[in-house]
């Protein structure tokens, strides 16, 4: 393989490397913009008086892109941790540890019986 070759396959992969992280990072941003767009939407129906049908309408916008890509990532939870609460976060993020109120999966609940 020839030099010029070789050149040409590198900067053909890093090209297409660099593609995928730009798509990626394009729907990285739409998410971002849909769960603004509804943090919006549900302010202006529930302080404004506005109807629920835009609220709907951006739901079915985020589920739309969950149907496309699989699921939003947790960073934009996270990113929202302030808005959210860092218990909703643990909740939804994979290595969630149970809360007070969740048993563990070894732990048997018994309940009193009367």
């Amino acid at each position: 393989m020839s030099f010029i070759t070789k050149a040409f396959d590198i900067t053909e992969k890093g090209f297409d490397s660099g593609v995928e992280a730009v798509e990626e990072w394009n729907e990285h941003r739409r998410a971002q913009k849909l769960l603004l767009k509804l943090g919006v939407a549900v302010y202006a129906e529930q302080r404004l008086g506005h109807d629920h049908d835009t609220v709907e309408r951006i739901l079915k916008a985020i589920d739309g892109h969950v149907a496309d890509r699989g699921e939003i990532e947790l960073d934009h939870l996270r990113v929202a941790k302030d808005v959210l609460g860092e218990d909703f976060v643990d909740a939804h993020s994979g290595d969630a540890k149970p809360t007070d109120s969740e048993p563990d999966a070894d732990t048997t609940v018994t309940t009193p019986t009367a």
